[in-house]
């Protein structure tokens, strides 16, 4: 192992390199023959994996052998976040293979269960690249259940169920826990900014059910919203979170806050 490493750090180019590492089916047999060096080792097929990168980065584009290297390198350092992170990255952006970034960083997630980085890379791929809100959702929601995990992973979670898969309830009570917990002041205030915006969404949907209801029920529009709370349609009239009003116009419930777009650019 220690003429290897010493043929692969003087000697051979990385062309050489990527065939010696091809003689290993995995990173099993190069850990087995490491008799120990796992960090030196890694820190070493790491620098020459960026050199295979770059290489092929400004030739061919051709990344055949990116997840065989990612692979042996994060079975020698288990604990390589950039390998599994950036590896994942560049195994969906440039080799264009997620399904092998997909498998190593699950690999990431089973060999350090409690790092909230592996499954929050795995659902930013899925919303940046592959636009599966769903599974993104569920990743997030797994990130954000790791000890030391940042809000952001909470509010990225809230962002998509809201934004990408409407689901407002839950949404708005993410927000409001983020709200509740979160001692980041900037986070605090992006939270606050999402929860008026969903409730007045939740309160305009309810409104306009409520105005379908009366219109089939008595044959015309309501006058105004007063009337839906007088024939019982509605408790109360919601409270605008703008300071503004819920007016009917054209048949459907709006926010009095619509009408001045520029001054909330």
């Amino acid at each position: 192992v220690v003429n290897f490493a010493y043929r692969i750090d003087l000697k051979t180019s990385p062309h050489e390199l990527i065939a010696e590492l091809m003689y290993f089916p995995s990173g099993i047999a190069v850990r087995a023959l490491s008799v120990g060096m796992y960090g030196p080792l890694a820190d070493l097929v790491w620098l020459r994996f960026i050199q295979y990168y770059g290489e092929h980065r400004m030739t061919d584009a051709r990344f055949e052998l990116m997840y065989h290297i990612l692979d042996i390198l994060t079975t020698l350092d288990t604990r390589f976040v950039y390998a599994y992170t950036l590896g994942g990255l560049m195994l969906t952006h440039d080799a264009q293979r997620p399904d092998q970034a997909e498998k190593l960083l699950k690999k990431g997630m089973m060999n350090n269960p409690d790092d909230w980085r592996y499954p929050y890379m795995h659902a930013f791929i899925n919303y940046v690249f592959l636009r599966d809100y769903g599974v993104a959702r569920a990743y997030f929601s797994l990130a954000s259940r790791k000890p030391n995990a940042p809000d952001m992973t909470k509010r990225w979670e809230a962002f998509v169920l809201y934004k990408k898969l409407g689901d407002l309830e839950t949404a708005i009570q993410l927000w409001l826990d983020l709200y509740n917990n979160t001692e980041n002041p900037e986070e605090k205030e992006i939270a606050r900014a999402y929860i008026m915006t969903i409730k007045m969404e939740i309160d305009l949907k309810h409104m306009n059910m409520q105005i379908a209801e009366f219109t089939n029920d008595m044959g015309r529009l309501p006058v105004s919203l007063r009337e839906l709370v007088t024939y019982g349609y509605l408790d109360s009239i919601p409270t605008e979170p703008h300071d503004e009003r819920f007016v009917i116009r054209d048949g459907k419930v709006i926010t009095t806050w619509e009408r001045y777009p520029t001054e909330r650019q």
